[in-house]
Parts: C-alpha cells; sequence; structure tokens
C-alpha cells in the first residue's frame, strides 16, 4: 500500500458529518473487502484474534463537502488554503488500512460523527457502544492514530485518566524501539477511544504527524505518519500490561450552566488562555 497516496486519495474532499451518512458513504471503496456495518451505520473489520480495538473517524472538521486541493512540498502535505485538509483523521484511517493490509491482528472500528461542529461529538462511537455494549467489553486496549504532531501516547482524555502508566510506557517503549520517538502524554482532550473509558482498561491516542487541525492552515508531514504506521505493525499489541480499571466515571459535583460570559471578547479571551494548557473550549457555557 502507498501510504502517501492513500492519503491523498481520502482527503480528496471534506467529509461533514449527516445523519443518512451520505459523505461518510463516499469512503467505503477505500475499506478492505469484506468489511461489516454495525447498527448505527460504522464500519469495522475483525482481522485475527486479538483483544485490541483500533479506532479512527470517517468525518472531518468542516459544515460542508468541498474538494480539496493539495499542495505537497516534500514530505508536506498541506491545502491551498481553501479548506482545511482532514489530516484528521484520515491520517489515523490510513494508518489502520495499512494494518489492516499487513494482517496485524484486531478489530478496526471506522466511526461516524467524531467531531462535534455538526455531529455534537462522538456520536458513532457512543452509539455503537449503547447498542451493543457486550461487543466492546471484551477488549482490554483501545486505540486511536488522532492526536496531533508527534511523539505522543495520550494518558488522559475527557480530564480522565484513559490508561494506566505502566501501558503508557510500555507502548511508548516499544513506539520508540521501532523508530518513533514517544512519551506519555497527559494533555489532550478526546477522540473515540474516549468513548469507552467505562468498559475497556486501557485505552490512547497516539501522534500521527499532522498540525493545525480544524483550520485551513492544517499540514501533515507524511514521512512520520509512515513511521508510525510501520511501527504500529511491530508492536506486541496483545502483551502490553493491562493495569487500569474500566469502571463508570460519576462526578463528584453536577454544576448547572450559567449564562456568566455574555460577550464573545470574553469567550474568545478564555478559550485563548486554556488553549495554552491543551485544554478544550467546548461552548459558551
Amino acid at each position: 500500500m502507498d501510504i502517501r497516496q492513500t492519503f491523498l486519495d481520502l482527503t480528496e474532499y471534506t467529509i461533514p458529518y449527516r445523519k443518512d451518512n451520505r459523505y461518510e458513504k463516499t469512503l467505503e471503496k477505500y475499506l478492505p473487502k469484506g468489511y461489516k456495518t454495525d447498527s448505527v451505520g460504522n464500519y469495522y473489520v475483525e482481522v485475527g484474534t486479538s483483544e485490541t480495538l483500533f479506532t479512527t473517524h470517517l468525518d472531518t472538521y468542516c459544515k460542508e463537502y468541498e474538494k480539496v486541493n493539495h499542495v505537497i512540498e516534500g514530505d508536506i502535505i498541506k491545502t491551498d488554503g481553501t479548506t482545511i485538509l482532514g489530516g484528521d483523521n484520515k491520517l489515523g484511517m490510513t494508518i489502520l488500512l495499512y494494518m489492516i493490509e499487513q494482517e496485524i491482528p484486531g478489530t478496526y472500528y471506522f466511526f461516524l460523527g467524531e467531531e462535534p461542529i455538526i455531529s455534537g461529538g462522538l456520536w458513532g462511537s457512543q452509539n455503537a457502544l449503547a447498542s451493543n455494549t457486550e461487543f466492546f467489553k471484551r477488549f482490554k486496549r483501545a486505540i486511536a492514530f488522532d492526536r496531533k504532531q508527534t511523539g505522543s501516547v495520550v494518558t488522559r482524555q475527557k480530564a480522565r485518566p484513559c490508561c494506566s502508566n505502566e501501558f503508557a510506557q510500555a507502548l511508548c517503549d516499544e513506539l520508540t524501539s521501532n523508530g518513533v520517538e514517544s512519551k506519555p502524554d497527559p494533555n489532550a482532550y478526546y477522540t473515540d477511544t474516549a468513548t469507552f473509558l467505562d468498559i475497556i482498561p486501557e485505552c490512547t491516542n497516539i501522534s500521527a504527524g499532522g498540525w493545525n487541525v480544524h483550520y485551513k492552515t492544517e499540514y501533515v508531514y507524511i514521512s512520520y505518519t509512515e513511521k508510525v504506521a510501520k511501527a504500529a505493525c511491530k508492536v506486541d499489541w496483545e502483551s502490553l500490561p493491562t493495569e487500569r480499571s474500566a469502571v463508570y466515571f460519576t462526578p463528584k459535583y453536577r454544576i448547572a450552566p450559567a449564562h456568566r460570559f455574555i460577550t464573545k471578547s470574553a469567550v474568545t479571551k478564555i478559550k485563548h488562555i486554556l488553549n495554552k494548557y491543551d485544554l478544550l473550549h467546548t461552548n459558551k457555557l
């Protein structure tokens, strides 16, 4: 599989979420033969026997279905500035397709509606879990390649520990030994693996080589993505430690929303402060 060309094919158009899955369906031709669909409309592929769930999402952070005009400068792929690129998360999809081709054991899930701009966020994964909880309980680890830039193995999502330190370090050691220097990273928002924090012990998100996601200045370093894909095929996923307990999380406090910040300028300032610390501003409340 040509990783660069696959990524270019997958990002030919932006893919906004719609309830009828009309745009995500355009990607079916890139899925491996024999893929399945669940009751929600998500796609998945099962390879061998494994307790590992690999995830990606098909939608991109956009409202409209638009042609992407690629600009290629060596190993850098970006756009002409009229649209986003969609590396989030076509990088992850590219990596998963490569791993499937290499017959790496696992269940590979391609979710709908992860981006919050239209779906509200985590639409496909949350509905998949709600409709077939027992299916997902059999996994010990859930892995996404949806983290920005390079070298991160995420240890916190949705303001909660998502994997144990032992798991994160063991995974970092394996990736590093296979040419992708990695470190545990507690400063992340969420991706689809965060949906499973209450039932899958070890959930994480790994850097895939994208910068400025969600913006028209987005670009990817495709050679890094290729390194991650090849390293992922060498990781002994089934032997990684399982230490974190997956238990249902109940917040200690429940705070009702209040319209305290009524001006756009105040919201913007708060958003910028939060972003400095890798914290996510989700809405004006």
